[in-house]
Parts: structure tokens; C-alpha cells; sequence
């Protein structure tokens, strides 16, 4: 074999055994700091994020899932608003990890009480956001 041949099959493996990983980091942690109890489905599970709780799903594989919240209405509430990232997609690449963080609030007195739930997401995936034309 001539050297050219040699060194390119040792870049090739050198390449393929350090692009591969042989554990799976990622996750996504649902956490709650609402007044109520929410359900996530996510991955065919139900969990259930207790005020001040969380879960992690960990070792999740590459690709892109969906998740979708409910929740336990506190008692004297009339209407319910929900804001942000209640459901949706998460995309999962090597090495992400994501939060959902669930928060409420009251608004309103007496006989009309909205129960506001409001649902953030972050990720550490580096995204590029144009800033201009």
C-alpha cells in the first residue's frame, strides 16, 4: 500500500470514532412554578410537575418531538388564558439540553378570576437569528 492510501484510511477511522458517541446527553426538564398541577405528554409518558417540581427526560435520541401540557384549574377561578410555549415541538440535536418553565398568576377579584398560566422554553442550541435585511 502506498503511504498516500495508509493515511487516508487512518484519517477516515480517526474521523468516524471521534465523530460517534456511544451515549446519547440529551434532555428536556419540564419545571413548574405555578400554582397548579401540570400534565405534560411527552414521549407516550404523562408526568405529572407538582408546584416548585420538575422532571428530566434524559437520553433522548436525535430528531424532533412533541409535547403537549394540561392542568388542574385552581378552585374560584371563571376563565383560563394560557400564553407561550404550552405545546409544540422540541428538536433535540447532539448535546441539547432544554427547559420548560411553567408559571401562572391570578388576575381579576370577586366573582371573575382568570387563572393566567404562561409556558417559556430555552435550549442551549446556538441559534442564528438575523438582525437585519
Amino acid at each position: 500500500m502506498d503511504i498516500r492510501k495508509i493515511f487516508i484510511v487512518v484519517i477516515g477511522l480517526s474521523l468516524f470514532f471521534t465523530g460517534c458517541k456511544s451515549t446519547v446527553t440529551n434532555s428536556v426538564t419540564f419545571k413548574s412554578i405555578a400554582l397548579g398541577n401540570m400534565y405534560v405528554n411527552f414521549m407516550g409518558e404523562t408526568f405529572t410537575i407538582v408546584p416548585n417540581g420538575s422532571k428530566t427526560v434524559r437520553n433522548i435520541p436525535k430528531g424532533t418531538y412533541n409535547y403537549s401540557t394540561t392542568y388542574d384549574i385552581p378552585s374560584g377561578i371563571t376563565s383560563v388564558s394560557l400564553n407561550g410555549a404550552v405545546s409544540g415541538p422540541v428538536v433535540m440535536s447532539a448535546d441539547t439540553k432544554i427547559t420548560v418553565l411553567y408559571s401562572s398568576s391570578i388576575q381579576g377579584s370577586g366573582e371573575q378570576k382568570n387563572y393566567i398560566i404562561n409556558a417559556s422554553i430555552s435550549s442551549n442550541d446556538k441559534v442564528v437569528t438575523p438582525t437585519g435585511p
